[in-house]
This record gives structure tokens, C-alpha cells and sequence, in this order.
């Protein structure tokens, strides 16, 4: 009689227990690691006609921890196989969710698993079974990476100040890095990612595609466990291990390029094929209806996980341009449609557990404002971790007689009603410093203050010019070394702007579009990293503000923290006048040209000679 009760409540409970067993944890249960939980749901494939996985089904999982305090509700996605990366596998059973636990201790989960029409940008829809209703629990250790990992940091958070913070460890942190190639993804070894042609400018078509050849020499063996399908995407992870050798900390990329200045980057599978594509590509048309805006290329989105995996690995910041001009309309020119929740939400579950990231919603936005405040609204409503959020639009006064999009677009945005924390800035050199001053006081003064960069720079043609000795430059644009360091570089930092980042322009022998190469910039990089390191080693920056008027020179930048601490740049050295000092004072000086330690400390009054006439910084501290 036991052993019919036994073999009946067994009965009983197997499918609970089979339930259960569906869930599959992988990675390391650290904080700050990605922990991905995998399930078995139905058989589906990235093309079915009856029931398409991406959009009529939806998998969210809700992590709690044991204080019942930090709670977060983390969208999934279908995955094919599970492992289509390497199989570039179009069909399977595997749904998947990344979660990056913020704290050690106990965290339980329940799944919520969904199906109807449409239910992944819609909610409702009915049970789907399978793993719906399941619970379990997570038991997360502290993270044992170290730095330049971002996992020793932490969560890079906006937090209602200038300057976003690493959750880990505290610190405050500088952006410098590339904003070009913007098709950095149009890369040979991403499936999916078809030799078509994009076109710059006025019917003008060309090739784009990438091999990233130039840093074959650059790949180190730290990213043996990033590659894919016997050892692709090595020169693209050896471009990545160039940029943080120098000191670089930020990259930004395109996701969606369809119908513009590249025309092949995107996360979707083509409407026919890609030879169909491409053919009509060539033909200069198709693009907008050349890819299924319904429809993700899951091999393609696992690759582009391996290489934003290995960044983070490498401390970089990933700036996810999700639109540009030419295409952030397509998926609706006024009202938040179907397609374009879905290409977010695809986005947040696919990538939104890495540390160090914002999401741009458009780069040289033609949006209107009501779209970009929705789309804000539903960005924060499903991105559990809250990073980052910025829009990008044409330079200030450009176009004149046009609609000033600029002047269109951020005097909506501030305060603290909108979902936006701050502007991805494009501006004329000129206008750099005194735009990014603009809106750090006046997103302040409206209630919510802005995390301000800079991230595209000049015209279309120069903006950072290739170095003077770079052999691979057609020579068109001279070096424009000291214009960058002044204009671009310490007028944004020492502004209070939170970061830079590096647009290349046209007319180089490595462009916007073109570069392959990111030694063409070598030197350049280096200042980068010497106008970061005199901030990280120096200053106190997050409590100081810039104080221009401290000197009679209307071409100096200050920054500073009243009666304590000056920052001050020189552009063409001479003669330093501060006459409002009062007390007993030390001047120092550093080289933003070779960067290194300060100069021996000298009493100063209120004035001093700077070492020579080129630029110099000098770090003025009361005694």
C-alpha cells in the first residue's frame, strides 16, 4: 500500500518537478555577471506564419530579492536553438532571459509566459504553458573580477547628476572614446550582414562592408571565449582590445542603419533573402522594405552578444545609436508603432543586462517631440535597470532655412517630467563649450539635471581628422590636433560635460563609414587619455563647476570648486591672470600634449607664466 501511495504522489508532483527542471541557469552567480536562465517553450522559427515568436509571445521573469526591497521585472526573447550563434540556427525551442543581480544574497524568480497577437508590445494574451507560473531561487555571490572589468564596478547609473556613477564601487565616470564608424556591426563575420551597398549623400552607393583586417595584430587570447563558429570575429574583438590599450572607455555603434548612410546594419532577418536584399540595394532601393521589422536574425543578435560581452570584459561603455536620420521614421513618424516597441524591447532583452550603456533614441532626430517623449516613456517602462537615455539631432543653428531640430527638440526635453537624462550632443566646434554649460544649467534650473557629452563634432566633412603621420591618410584634411584638444576635448570636459567621443567626417582617408582602422587616430586617443587621467587623478570633478569668469580671458575654460580648487586650460599658454584670489594659494601645471604627473608646486598670487605658448592646464589649489 506504501509503495502505491509513494508511486501515486510521485505521479502527482512529476510534472511540477519536470517544470522546474525546464529552467536552466548558466554563468557565474556573482553580482554584476550575466546569469541567464533558459526554458523550454514551443517549437518555433524566426520565419512561422502562424504564431510569430518575437511578437505573440512574451516571457518576462520577476527577480526579487530576499529584502523584498530590489525587485525587477526582465523582459525575454526567443533563441532558437539556444545556440545560434554558433549553429546559426533559425529554428528551435529556447527562450531566454539575462539578468545582472545588483546584490548578493537570495533572489527568487517566477516566470511569466504569455501568448496571443501582438502580446509582446501589448501585454494580455493567455497563459502559453510550458514554463508559465514557474518559481525558483538564485543564490548570488559578490563579483570577483577586477578592473578594467566593468563587473569590479558595478552599474554604470544616471543618478540625477552630471556625471553617471558605478553602482560597485562609487566612482564617477569620464567618457572618452569613438563615435565612428557608426557601422562598426557591418562586419563580414555577423551572420546575416549582406555586402550591400548604403549610400552618402545624394545618390551616391558604395560598399561597406568590414573586415577589420587592420587589427588582426590587435587580438589577444583574453577573447578566446568571445569568438564564434571556429574562431569569427577576431579582428572586430582585436579592434576593441586596441581602443582599451589606449585608454578608450566608450564605443558607439549603429543597430539599425536600414535606408541610410551605411543601409545593412540591422537586427532583422530580410523580408526575401539577402541576395534579394542586395540586389535591390544596388539598385538604390528596397531598404525601408528590404527586412521585417517583426522578425529578428537570432544568430546574427547572439554574435553582436559576444562582442558587447568581451567589451564589457575590457571596460567599455556601449552607446547603442538605435536609429539615425535617414531611417527614424520608418517604423512610424508620429505615434510609438507595433514595430517599434518591439525593436526595443528586443534590444533590452537581448542587451540590456550589460553595465555600461545608454540608449539613444535616434541619431540627427527628425522626430517629432511627442514620439520622443513616448518613446522615451516606453524605453524607462521596460528596461528593468533604468540606463542611460539620450536622443542626438543636428547641430545648433544648422540648416537656417530649415526647421532648427535642435532648437526644436531639448528645450522640450528637460525637466523632470520626461524620461530622457540627458542629450547626446552633435555641435559645430565653435559652439562646443558653451552648448554643454547650456543645458547642464538649464536642465538644473528645470529640476533634473543632465548628463551632457559630446559626441559628434564639426562638419561632415573634417570633424577629427586622421594623425599627420598615419599612412593610410588620402591627406585631404590636415591634422587637426590642437582645434580637437581645444575645441572638442577640454571644451566639453571642462564645461561639465560627462564624456567625448570622436566623429571622424568624411573627407580622411579612414571616415565615418570607412575606418577599419583605429590607429589612424592614435595620437589623438592618447590626449583623449591624458585629458581623462588629469580629471580621474586630480580633481574632485563631480563637485566642481565650470567658472569661467574667474579669468579676464575670455578663451581660458575653468572649472572649479569656490575658494578650494581651480582647473584652468590655456589654449596658447602666455600669461595666467587670476586677480580675485584671496589667501595663500599653489599653482601647478600639466601638459595635456604628453599628459603625466604635475609640475613641482609654486606659491602663487594672481598671476603666472605658463611654460610655453601651446596649451597647457593649470591646477591652481588653496593652501
Amino acid at each position: 500500500m506504501r509503495v502505491v501511495l509513494l508511486l501515486f504522489l510521485w505521479l502527482l508532483l512529476w510534472p511540477f518537478s519536470a517544470l522546474a527542471q525546464r529552467v536552466i541557469q548558466t554563468g557565474e552567480a556573482k553580482t554584476w555577471h550575466n546569469l541567464t536562465l533558459s526554458v523550454d517553450g514551443p517549437q518555433s522559427n524566426e520565419r512561422d506564419a502562424a504564431q510569430n515568436p518575437f511578437l505573440d509571445y512574451r516571457l518576462d521573469v520577476t527577480f526579487t530579492h530576499q529584502s523584498s526591497l530590489t525587485r525587477y521585472v526582465v523582459p525575454g526573447y526567443f533563441a532558437a536553438d539556444g545556440k545560434a550563434g554558433e549553429t546559426s540556427a533559425t529554428s528551435g525551442n529556447k527562450w531566454r532571459v539575462h539578468f545582472a543581480a545588483d546584490k548578493v544574497g537570495e533572489w527568487s524568480y517566477t516566470v511569466s509566459f504569455r501568448k496571443g497577437k501582438n502580446c509582446a508590445v501589448t501585454g494580455g494574451g493567455i497563459s502559453a504553458g510550458y514554463v508559465d507560473g514557474t518559481s525558483g531561487t538564485l543564490h548570488i555571490g559578490k563579483t570577483d573580477k577586477k578592473l578594467p572589468d566593468n563587473r569590479a564596478r558595478g552599474r554604470l547609473n544616471y543618478v540625477g547628476e552630471r556625471y553617471l556613477r558605478w553602482a560597485e564601487t562609487g566612482d564617477y565616470f569620464i567618457k572618452v572614446g569613438t563615435d565612428a564608424p557608426e557601422n562598426i556591426l557591418h562586419y563580414v563575420d555577423f551572420d546575416g550582414t549582406p555586402d550591400g551597398y548604403g549610400k552618402v549623400g545624394k545618390d551616391q552607393y558604395k560598399q561597406f562592408l568590414k573586415t577589420w583586417a587592420p587589427h588582426a595584430r590587435d587580438y589577444n587570447h583574453d577573447a578566446d571565449a568571445y569568438t564564434w563558429q571556429n574562431g569569427k570575429g577576431k579582428n572586430l574583438l582585436g579592434a576593441i582590445n586596441y581602443l582599451a590599450s589606449k585608454g578608450m572607455n566608450a564605443f558607439s555603434f549603429l543597430t539599425f542603419s536600414v535606408d541610410g548612410d551605411d543601409g545593412c546594419v540591422s537586427p532583422y532577418i530580410a523580408k526575401e533573402s539577402d541576395a534579394a536584399f542586395v540586389a535591390a540595394s544596388r539598385q538604390g532601393q528596397g531598404w525601408a522594405d528590404g527586412v521585417d521589422h517583426l522578425r529578428f536574425d537570432c544568430s546574427k543578435l547572439d554574435q553582436w552578444e559576444k562582442l558587447f560581452a568581451y567589451a564589457d570584459k575590457k571596460g567599455q561603455f556601449l552607446h547603442f545609436k538605435t536609429f539615425e536620420n535617414e531611417g527614424n521614421t520608418l517604423m512610424g513618424r508620429d505615434s510609438l508603432t507595433i514595430e517599434r516597441k518591439l525593436y526595443y524591447r528586443e534590444l533590452i532583452a537581448r542587451f540590456g543586462h550589460h553595465l555600461a550603456l545608454n540608449w539613444n533614441l535616434s541619431e540627427e532626430s527628425t522626430m517629432s517631440n511627442g514620439l520622443v517623449k513616448a518613446t522615451a516613456d516606453y524605453v524607462r517602462s521596460i528596461d528593468p535597470y533604468h540606463h542611460h537615455l539620450v536622443i542626438h539631432t543636428f547641430p545648433k543653428g544648422d540648416n537656417p532655412s530649415k526647421k532648427d531640430w535642435y532648437e526644436y527638440h531639448y528645450p522640450q526635453y528637460v525637466g523632470p517630467q520626461n524620461a530622457l537624462t540627458g542629450p547626446s550632443l552633435q555641435l559645430h566646434k565653435k559652439d562646443i563649450h558653451r552648448e554643454v554649460k547650456r543645458w547642464i544649467d538649464t536642465s538644473a534650473v528645470a529640476g533634473k539635471v543632465w548628463a551632457v557629452a559630446n559626441d559628434e563634432q564639426g562638419t561632415a566633412a573634417d570633424g577629427v581628422a586622421a594623425d599627420a603621420d598615419y599612412a593610410g591618410d588620402k591627406g585631404k584634411i590636415p591634422d587637426n590636433a590642437v582645434e580637437v584638444r581645444y575645441k572638442v576635448l577640454w571644451a566639453t570636459l571642462m564645461a561639465g560635460g560627462w564624456g567625448v567621443e570622436y566623429y571622424f567626417g568624411y573627407q580622411t582617408g579612414e571616415t565615418d563609414l570607412t575606418l577599419q582602422d583605429f590607429r589612424s587616430r592614435d595620437h589623438k586617443w592618447d590626449e583623449a587619455r591624458y585629458a581623462r587621467d588629469f580629471f580621474v587623478s586630480y580633481l574632485p570633478f563631480w563637485q566642481m563647476q565650470s567658472m569661467d569668469e574667474l579669468t579676464p580671458d575670455p578663451d581660458d575654460y575653468v572649472l572649479g570648486k569656490r575658494d578650494q580648487l581651480y582647473a584652468i586650460y590655456l589654449p596658447k599658454g602666455g600669461t595666467l591672470n587670476v586677480p580675485a584670489l584671496a589667501g595663500k594659494w599653489q599653482i601647478q601645471w600639466y601638459n595635456p600634449r604628453s599628459g603625466g604627473a604635475l609640475s613641482k608646486a609654486s606659491p602663487f598670487t594672481d598671476t603666472a607664466q605658463a611654460p610655453d605658448a601651446n596649451d597647457w592646464v593649470a591646477l591652481i589649489k588653496h593652501r
